[in-house]
């Protein structure tokens, strides 16, 4: 049988179709980070990993890991309640499909996201939060006397593990290739595109594409390995540069995957001015973000808007805020197309 977190009939249970508690609603909010510090901890004890094989007992898993076998079965119990295990049967754990996400070889593993998240560098900066909102400081700065950029900059192994798990995060980018009709000979160029996963989807969907990935030195040579093959076949070349300061020419069609959102307007306007002064006649500027509604509160798109403002001087952003931003570039909003994980594309041409 398959036993699931405590509900009706069960101590501690609620209820079925009963209204919740407002003070129970409030505690669960409360202990969010504690369940978040049980996953982090999960992961770097390698349970995921011990699970893809079937259920296991504690027991069993404590031998491989190694651990106490008591104090991992009360690790896995509340791995149970936030639906990342399920107790297959008592006493003995498997992986959900949540569960299955923090695999290291599973598709679309969410795995470095996980530890991500779980940086130090990361805590200290919500720690700040407050004081951010006082006084409308970045938060990240406030903690480490610099921007997360040049922090990652002067940090290597904190920044690999950035880049790993940024793309982690992209499940979404699976549908960039098809939401697009990209012109066959086209030259698409990936500013800020990371470790060249999305260009490198864009250019096997569209055998006729060539590519140039701009990044900065650390991520640039990551994206190498990643674009190795193309870049051999004369489709993809590397770019290393810096956005802020210009962008490759000639483009016609210019990606910009969660870039904006990391930037203040005043610097998403420049950003798309150069793109739009670098397309080629007829090109496009291609946004992927979340686009927050104006009446409805998302809470996920709501969520990175807050890590936006701890993490950078960034934002997410309503579609009105993205046709001000296009228009003062000279760009118009064609299309809007929605994706996975409340991801928007965006499609932008010249005016």
């Amino acid at each position: 049988m398959n036993r699931n977190p405590p509900e009706q009939g069960r101590p501690g249970g609620t209820e079925a179709g009963a209204a919740e508690d407002p003070r129970d609603g409030l505690m669960r909010l409360l202990v969010g980070p504690w369940l978040f510090g049980a996953v982090g901890a999960a992961v770097r004890l390698g349970v995921p990993d011990l699970l893809a094989g079937g259920p296991r007992t504690a027991r069993e898993l404590a031998a491989e890991v190694p651990a106490d076998p008591e104090s991992l079965y009360r690790l896995l119990r509340v791995l149970v309640s936030a639906g990342v295990l399920a107790e297959a049967d008592p006493g003995t754990f498997a992986l959900t499909g949540r569960g299955e996400l923090l695999r290291s070889e599973a598709p679309g593993s969410l795995r470095p996201l996980a530890l991500l998240y779980g940086e130090r560098y990361f805590a200290q900066a919500w720690e700040r939060l407050p004081e951010a909102v006082r006084t409308g400081e970045r938060a990240f700065d406030l903690a480490h006397g610099r921007s997360v950029f040049d922090f990652l900059a002067a940090h290597p192994e904190e920044a690999a593990r950035y880049t790993e798990g940024i793309a982690a995060g992209s499940a979404f980018l699976h549908e960039v290739p098809g939401a697009f009709a990209f012109p066959d000979k086209a030259r698409v160029v990936d500013v800020g595109g990371g470790d060249g996963g999305l260009l490198a989807s864009v250019l096997r969907a569209h055998p006729g594409t060539t590519g140039v990935l701009h990044e900065l030195p650390a991520a640039a040579a990551e994206a190498r390995e990643t674009l190795a093959d193309l870049v051999s076949q004369g489709r993809c070349e590397v770019a290393v540069g810096d956005f802020t300061e210009a962008v490759p020419e000639h483009g016609d069609a210019y990606l910009l995957c969660r870039v904006l959102h990391n930037w203040d307007d005043a610097a998403c306007r420049a950003l798309l001015s150069r793109c739009a002064r670098a397309m080629e006649p007829g090109g496009a500027v291609l946004i992927l973000e979340r686009v927050l509604p104006d009446d409805a509160y998302p809470q996920l798109s709501l969520a990175f808007d807050l890590h936006m403002m701890v993490m950078t001087r960034g934002r997410e952003r309503t579609l009105a805020e993205y046709r001000d931003l296009l228009g003062a570039a000279g760009l118009r909003l064609d299309e809007v197309r929605g994706l996975a994980s409340e991801m928007s594309l965006l499609v932008a041409r010249a005016e």
